[in-house]
């Protein structure tokens, strides 16, 4: 278990908006952790209090969330460019990403846009390669709904029936509920319409970086993803809904060690 490390938040600016980040420790390569939707930096907590003490560790807070700027509407490429502009305030040349849910495709739209930035990718149950139907049935059925006078209730099931699992402690899922509750309806809707317009299979492909995939409960085709990147190390927790890293904090952490001494003993690629 690691010591706590003194953090500093400070915030870059993208497009006009204001995007909060903290970081602390020192080592290289960093590591920035990119939270899932309707979360922020807080949820890796535990994450940044094992790594910080041997590593440079950054958490932001994707426009929309926490302490970063409110927007009306958002894509994947746009939670990337924040992720750039906080990697380039921070003075960062070359990090490895981790990445939560859907944090997981901002990280392979990063590495796509600055590719030479990106010494490696964690997934952590990454929202990439879902099954044609599944992400057909978020485009025809969560994002109209979102669309509509009831959104918050499509909101509320979605996440009810879909991300959060009944092993979930009842503290964990109360607070990704209150969480989720202050979402917009244009800012939910615009977000998981473009989650849902890729598999991400040529991201994930043209990735000139080594790649983990840690999985729990997204519904995720793991077989295609190892005949896409045969190289990428792909693991399972025990005993752990979505919320892997709140949940099964020490599993993560040491796939997430493992991977780390991977990349560092092995070549950078560019």
């Amino acid at each position: 278990m690691g010591t706590a490390v003194r953090v500093q938040t400070s915030f870059a600016r993208v497009g006009g908006l204001s995007i909060a980040y903290e970081s602390g420790g020192a080592g290289t390569p960093p590591l920035l952790f990119i939270h899932g939707i309707f979360a922020d930096r807080s949820y890796f907590a535990r994450q940044q209090t094992h790594f910080s003490g041997r590593r440079n560790v950054v958490a932001l807070d994707l426009r929309g969330h926490g302490e970063s700027s409110a927007c009306a509407g958002v894509t994947v490429e746009d939670f990337a460019a924040d992720v750039i502009a906080v990697a380039d305030e921070a003075g960062l040349a070359s990090v490895i990403l981790c990445g939560h849910s859907m944090g997981g495709a901002v990280a392979l739209k990063v590495a796509a846009a600055r590719p030479e930035l990106v010494r490696g990718i964690a997934m952590l149950d990454g929202a990439v390669l879902f099954p044609e139907p599944v992400r057909q049935a978020g485009l025809t059925t969560i994002v109209p709904a979102l669309a509509s006078e009831r959104w918050m209730d499509a909101l509320r099931g979605y996440f009810s029936n879909r991300i959060l699992d009944p092993q979930d402690p009842p503290e964990l899922t109360a607070r990704v509920m209150a969480d989720m509750s202050r979402a917009r309806p244009e800012f939910a809707r615009t977000f998981f319409s473009s989650l849902f317009a890729s598999d991400y299979a040529g991201e994930l492909k043209n990735a000139k970086c080594p790649l983990l995939y840690i999985h729990a409960k997204a519904p995720s085709d793991l077989q295609r993803l190892r005949e896409l990147r045969p190289d990428a190390l792909v693991g399972q927790v025990v005993g752990s809904g979505h919320y892997l890293m709140l949940t099964v904090t020490d599993q993560v952490n040491a796939m997430l060690d493992r991977f780390l001494e991977a990349v560092e003993a092995g070549p950078r690629t560019s």
